[in-house]
């Protein structure tokens, strides 16, 4: 006759086992009831564990480019605000070019003007956002204009080296008086002009790149998010400011002066056409990056409470299931309590 089964050590053993089960069934369903999430979500899910995956990974895609919908939607804001800033300059510039060659008027009225907007034009385009260049192109960490109101600049002294070649006198020269109206007609159309077209242009005035930032704004679409300080526009205010500023203009013969003003006046003309198209371009990207990211905000959601489907747990159940379980747990150890006195010696 086997007592094998019925031995103090075999009952105290199956007891030892039960608490043991009971105890890590608490600890599960505690850990549950305070995270909300499945204690092994592969455990529990099976066969689904793969959907689950699939979709948590979708969701944090998708999410991890509306987080970068919103760095490009500030680079885009930023950008507008800058170049409305140029345009609104170049307007007022303009408005005064033209009453200038209307009403006559001397050339240190505008000198200034031009001297101030060419330093704000050098500002804005080397705003910076995140410690990025926003006007940069993909060369964001150089910044991309060079200051012509410093002496020792690329771009000051090309143009110093420009006129001098020219005419054979600086700018600071009385002898300008002396240069014909077809003379400065000849420079500002060639040499002058040269200075602000490629590959001038990217080794004295700009160092930034031609190719803009694309962003991805959806899992199928990009879109350029940024603007270059290499675009025409602000090629043609810079040559507008620096031939109002530099060219001796205070010195120069009546009707010379009439052609630099009328060459300014085109240039800034154009500047603002170019200024308007690309803060309407980039208009039209803002709409696109907005919308969608509204298209993105909705389809996380879905996937988010599909996540919850899967891996979350109902913990009004949770709950109960707890309660019941540590109620087990405190059966089992009164009983286990009351085993440990079954001893044939208390019968002795």
């Amino acid at each position: 006759m086997k007592t094998t089964y019925i031995s103090t050590l075999s009952l105290s053993d199956a007891s030892r086992r039960q608490i043991q089960s009971q105890s890590s069934l608490v600890q599960r369903l505690s850990v549950e009831l305070s995270s909300g999430r499945k204690y092994d979500v592969g455990l529990d899910l099976g066969t689904k564990t793969g959907e689950a995956v699939s979709v948590r990974a979708e969701f944090h895609f998708l999410n991890g480019i509306i987080d970068t919908n919103a760095l490009a939607a500030s680079r885009l804001d930023v950008s507008q605000a800058a170049m409305d800033d140029v345009l609104t300059d170049a307007q007022d510039f303009l408005a005064t070019l033209v009453a200038l060659r209307e009403n006559g008027g001397s050339a240190d009225i505008v000198k200034a003007d031009a001297v101030g907007n060419l330093e704000l034009l050098t500002s804005r385009l080397n705003t910076q956002l995140n410690g990025n260049f926003v006007f940069a192109g993909i060369n964001s960490d150089q910044e991309p204009f060079a200051d012509y109101a410093d002496p020792a600049s690329t771009n000051k002294i090309a143009a110093d080296a420009a006129f001098l070649t020219e005419f054979g006198i600086t700018q600071s020269n009385p002898a300008v008086s002396a240069i014909t109206p077809a003379a400065m007609d000849t420079y500002l159309t060639g040499a002058f002009d040269t200075m602000f077209q490629d590959p001038a242009w990217g080794t004295t005035w700009s160092t930034a790149s031609s190719s803009v930032m694309v962003s991805r704004i959806s899992a199928s679409e990009r879109v350029s998010s940024s603007v270059s300080a290499n675009e025409q526009a602000f090629r043609d205010l810079a040559a507008a400011y620096t031939m109002m500023s530099d060219l001796g203009n205070e010195d120069l013969d009546v009707e010379t002066w009439k052609v630099v003003v009328n060459k300014a006046i085109e240039k800034v003309g154009s500047g603002i056409a170019g200024v308007t198209s690309q803060m309407g371009k980039l208009g039209n990207v803002q709409e696109q990056v907005k919308l969608a990211s509204e298209r993105l905000t909705v389809q996380t959601d879905i996937l988010n409470r599909r996540v919850n489907d899967l891996e979350n747990v109902n913990l009004e159940e949770t709950s109960v299931r707890l309660n019941t379980a540590l109620t087990q747990l405190e059966t089992s150890y009164a009983v286990t309590a009351r085993m440990q006195g079954l001893s044939i010696l208390n019968y002795l």
